[in-house]
């Protein structure tokens, strides 16, 4: 049997976690979809600092190993090496500075001996008894008596050293302040112009050593990118195909403006400038497609090909068998998993004493961006809470610092230890949160295809609710499924009394959409793989020219 190569262009940046990307997620269940199928081999093909955390990725997803490669240039950028290292220099175990080191030696020092002073008190029966005590602590007042004058000298040293500091820093207050502004730049890199300057120019010339690699791989008949980020894909002289999943900043440019300034503002110019040099484009609904390709970007509908998601199943992931009772084990281990996820709260010490297992809460598993609507989410859970009494926990999975509206929500309502945020969960503990559950929950305003939210909770268990948007109503069809499952995402009062109804009619609403959900798991990644590689082909055989990309 022959094997057809089928290459996959991936540029994320260097600080991207691809675990906590959805696209990340979605390439492990891409290419896990096709490991059913002997005749097809992917060449991934990513920037030099990507190809580990893409191992390790594809590693903890359980995609069988021989059905992929991953190519990326050799070294790493020397600026970066050194950003790295500077990294592991701040996260390295630190030594107490040598001056506390000799206090705290000095308190220990004159504990233990109040306590031996205090042992031989308690244990003197005689005057005799005493002397060596007395003794000693007369020595003790000599000593003291003879070193304050040194002691003086010594303080008198210190404040000079003070001010001879202080003198230098006025002095060299300008190369202070760069070395501040330095510093500025390492802890928070993405927020500095400086260093998105630098940054393109680093992934203009990483893009321009991925496609002198591509340009070597003959073999590979067609090259997929997943998403619409980088715009040098468009550079690969082969036949290519572009997912376009959303342009949300598009969408909400105000709100993204407040996140991210000019990074955001950068990776719309690449979105766009992506679609606009692109020929042939893949997205995961007919939304897109008609609303942001061909109505905004004027693409012709013909050069778009719309190929739904499957369903994610997470049940395997926390799955227990071998015991009488498996639901029992399941449940016992997803509330391990629980308890290790609270290791990676951003309230760490409220999570620290954080031991009730069985706790009820809500979830809602995303980044925090402006497009998911979350300030709405905590008005309405801020208002069961506190009016209707709900007794629920709200966990998300976002970190509150990336957003400042979110921090600030949270500190104004006093929410720290009701909402509590677990950043970085792995593939378990996400489907560990996901059982455990009463209630999922999903108010984002735009996505790209049907939110995951549906079939992940769905396939351990647990109902949803949702927000009322076209690609959702794209999927879920059904007049009494929507009535039961959607709400208005532009009025918070509308998304609590969904919950709430949902909380109270869980049985019920879990019921109608175990039988869409069943409907939904007929179709496999197999089967989105097998509508790729489709479009592919005809691409392939076309050699690059934009035709009929409509999906089988």
């Amino acid at each position: 049997m022959s094997v057809k190569h089928y290459g996959i262009f991936l540029a994320y940046a260097p600080t991207v976690d691809l675990r906590n990307q959805g696209l990340g997620r979605y390439l492990a269940a891409f290419l896990k979809g096709a490991a059913d199928r002997d005749d097809l081999h992917f060449v991934l093909v990513c920037p030099s600092w990507s190809g580990k955390e893409l191992q390790a990725l594809l590693a903890s997803e359980g995609v069988p190993r021989d059905r992929y490669e991953i190519r990326s240039p050799g070294q790493k950028p020397i600026v970066l090496r050194g950003f790295e290292a500077y990294q592991a220099y701040q996260k390295r175990p630190r030594k107490k500075p040598l001056r506390q080191r000799l206090i705290d030696w000095s308190h220990q020092t004159r504990v233990a001996a109040m306590r031996r002073i205090e042992e031989r008190l308690a244990q003197a029966y005689s005057f005799s008894a005493l002397l060596p005590l007395l003794l000693g602590l007369v020595i003790l007042a000599l000593i003291a008596l003879i070193l304050s004058p040194i002691g003086l000298i010594a303080m008198m040293v210190f404040l000079s050293g003070r001010l001879v500091r202080r003198a230098i820093q006025r002095i060299a207050r300008p190369l202070f302040g760069l070395t501040g502004r330095l510093q500025r730049a390492l802890r928070h890199p993405k927020e500095d112009g400086l260093v998105l300057r630098l940054y393109q120019l680093m992934d203009k010339a990483e893009s321009n050593r991925m496609l002198q690699l591509i340009d070597e791989l003959r073999h590979v008949r067609a090259w997929y990118s997943p998403t619409a980020f980088w715009p040098a894909f468009n550079e690969i002289r082969a036949p290519r195909l572009m997912c376009v999943p959303d342009v949300v900043l598009a969408e909400f440019p105000v709100g993204f403006s407040h996140v991210g300034g000019d990074r955001f503002l950068a990776n719309f110019a690449s979105v766009e400038s992506a679609i606009l040099s692109g020929q042939n484009f893949v997205t995961y609904s007919d939304s897109v497609k008609w609303e942001t390709l061909v109505d905004r970007y004027a693409v012709p509908a013909a050069n778009v090909a719309v190929i739904h998601h499957a369903p994610n199943d997470l049940a395997p992931w926390i799955t227990v068998s071998g015991f009488a009772d498996i639901h029992a084990a399941t449940r016992r281990y997803c509330e391990t998993l629980f308890v290790r996820a609270l290791g990676k709260s951003s309230n760490p010490d409220y999570a620290r004493t954080f031991f009730n297992r069985s706790a009820r809460f809500l979830f809602y598993a995303s980044q925090f961006r402006p497009n998911k609507n979350l300030i709405a989410l905590l008005s309405a859970y801020e208002y069961l809470l506190r009016r209707r009494l709900i007794g629920h926990k709200l966990i998300l999975t976002g970190k509150p610092h990336a957003w400042p509206p979110i921090e600030k929500f949270l500190a104004d309502h006093h929410l720290e230890n009701e909402v509590l945020c677990l950043h970085g969960l792995e593939i378990q503990e996400l489907a560990a949160c996901y059982k455990l559950a009463d209630l999922a929950v999903n108010p984002s305003l735009s996505e790209g295809g049907c939110p995951f939210t549906f079939t992940e909770a769905l396939s351990v268990g647990t109902p949803v609710v949702m927000a009322r948007i076209p690609v959702t109503e794209e999927v879920l069809t059904d007049p009494e499924l929507q009535e039961m499952t959607f709400f208005d995402p532009y009025d918070w009062k509308d998304m609590a009394h969904r919950i709430e109804w949902a909380l109270s009619h869980r049985d019920e609403l879990l019921a109608a959409q175990r039988r869409t959900y069943a409907d939904l798991a007929q179709r496999s990644w197999t089967d989105v793989v097998n509508e790729h590689i489709e479009v592919l082909e005809r691409i392939a055989t076309a050699g690059s020219q934009p035709g009929n990309l409509k999906a089988a």
